[in-house]
């Protein structure tokens, strides 16, 4: 097998991948560099690349371009299809400090999120590629209340507007949400969105 052929076994190529397969080659960085230049190559980072001519999961890749990291917020709502405008950018969180990556494929947007909510509510999604961590939909709807700025949220009421009108929320959807992940992230996070999201979750439960 041809080695460059070699490299679409992996959904993403780090520079120890190169070193790996290219191990003959005494040069790496200068076949890294003839791959970009005859546009075989896409560099997203430093040392972080994928082939220009493969089918990729921005999932998977978001996970390992800033880790450790889950996929989160608005990107992780679209994906459940709990709102209805596609999200362009790929929202994570990590424990890391906040960041951006522009890349040629898109922007991956990390946000800081404490260490102790960090782990609660994370799922492994299966894909032909690989996995990838996201959020269950209760993680990423209290990740996004939880770091919301700007807007005051302390009322059922409030909650509920803010929830079909700017982030345009499917709020039937609350009937089949896992109460115990947002009470434990609550109880976490002390937060008064997370209370009257709990609220409003309770009424849809009676």
């Amino acid at each position: 097998m041809l080695k460059t052929e070699e490299l679409k076994k992996y959904p993403f190529i780090d520079f120890v991948t190169f070193k790996n397969i290219f191990k003959d080659t005494k040069y790496i960085k200068d076949k890294i560099k003839y791959m970009k230049k005859k546009s075989l190559l896409l560099s997203l980072k430093k040392g972080f690349y994928i082939l220009a001519n493969k089918s990729y999961s921005k999932e998977i890749i978001a996970n390992h371009l800033y880790a450790p990291s889950y996929i989160s917020f608005e990107y992780a709502l679209w994906f459940y299809a709990l709102i209805p405008e596609k999200i362009e950018r790929v929202t994570s969180a990590t424990t890391k400090r906040k960041k951006i990556f522009k890349t040629p494929i898109g922007e991956f947007v990390y946000k800081h999120i404490d260490k102790k909510l960090f782990s609660l509510g994370v799922e492994i999604y299966p894909l032909k590629e690989g996995n990838f961590l996201i959020a269950s939909k209760e993680k990423a709807l209290c990740d996004t209340l939880f770091l919301l700025k700007g807007i005051r949220i302390s009322s059922k009421k409030e909650m509920i507007e803010f929830l079909e009108e700017d982030l345009r929320f499917d709020i039937d959807e609350l009937e089949d949400f896992d109460i115990g992940t947002v009470k434990k992230y609550y109880e976490l996070s002390k937060s008064v969105r997370i209370l009257q999201l709990l609220k409003v979750i309770d009424d849809f439960n009676k």
